[in-house]
């Protein structure tokens, strides 16, 4: 009778033991497979037309500097954008100015259609930003003449706006326009390769 009884507990612990084993393997696999497609999770985008479409879809762009300490500095700004020339201001003085004077080399970055998905709700690693990026990199040149300024603001004011505006002579004098020539632009998607995209 000890030995029916020790038979059985050893079986029901071999049946569990064997539960836990393809159970954890199972998981495992799963999460293989899953970690394997999030590394071909990034895309390229090399069509001009997209990219621009991109940043035309933005309201805010993020630009990165370097301090005068040697440390990174990035603003959220409002741009324009137009024939590969970014249009940007701020107020005549500031920590960005100081900044510029010493490396007016920058590097801006715009981003839209961000969207969580994932592959599988219980497992962390699946989960996923949808969005599109675009990161451009050019020197600052501030812009003195008023006329100039005027046409440049009229940029900015388009990605925002279709009405036309007039400035005073006071307020063309006391902005700064920066006028940032792309000379080295990359785009990249996220997350395009999930095949049951879910919304939370």
């Amino acid at each position: 009778m000890r030995k029916k009884i020790a038979v059985s507990k050893l079986l029901k612990y071999n049946l569990r033991y064997l539960a836990y084993f393809f159970f954890a393997q199972s998981f495992f696999s799963v999460t293989f497979v899953l970690l394997k497609n999030q590394q071909m999770r990034t895309i390229f985008i090399t069509d001009i037309n997209e990219i621009e479409s991109i940043i035309n879809q933005c309201n805010v762009c993020y630009v990165g500097m370097v301090e005068t300490d040697g440390s990174p500095y990035v603003i959220p700004m409002n741009f324009g954008y137009a024939n590969r020339e970014i249009i940007l201001h701020s107020a005549p003085e500031g920590k960005h100015l100081n900044a510029l004077a010493l490396n007016n080399r920058v590097c801006i970055t715009f981003s839209h259609e961000h969207k969580l998905v994932y592959q599988h709700p219980d497992v962390a690693c699946s989960y996923s930003m949808l969005s599109k990026s675009v990161l451009c990199k050019g020197v600052v040149r501030f812009i003195d003449d008023l006329d100039e300024k005027e046409t440049k603001l009229n940029v900015l004011m388009k990605n925002y706006t279709d009405r036309p505006f007039k400035y005073s002579k006071p307020a063309l004098a006391n902005v700064k326009v920066w006028s940032v020539q792309v000379d080295e632009m990359t785009s990249k998607a996220f997350g395009q390769n999930f095949k049951n995209q879910s919304d939370l």
